[in-house]
């Protein structure tokens, strides 16, 4: 029968490994994105072999939708600003 390891000393695994006085990072709050596709946008249209207009409007799409998602994520969380305006979407 095997015996359960103590752990000895009574410093915490944080202060254990980066020392004395060790203070977490504040944790950021999240602000939502007013133009997902804005970056992409000014890359120019992407060298697809269907019509750049109609494949950047997907893509921007997709960069709303992945946005949503992020807005999702970071209010079940609580890590939303509260000063975040919505975009009316």
């Amino acid at each position: 029968m095997s015996r359960r390891r103590r752990r000895s000393g009574g410093r915490p695994a944080a202060e254990a490994f980066w020392g004395q006085g060790y203070e977490p990072a504040p944790i950021p709050t999240v602000r939502p994105a007013t133009d997902p596709a804005a970056v992409a946008r000014s890359l120019g249209d992407p060298p697809l072999a269907i019509d750049g207009a109609t494949a950047s409007h997907t893509l921007a799409v997709v960069y709303e939708e992945a946005v949503r998602a992020a807005t999702a994520l970071a209010a079940a969380t609580g890590l939303l600003d509260d000063e975040a305006e919505p975009d009316g979407h």
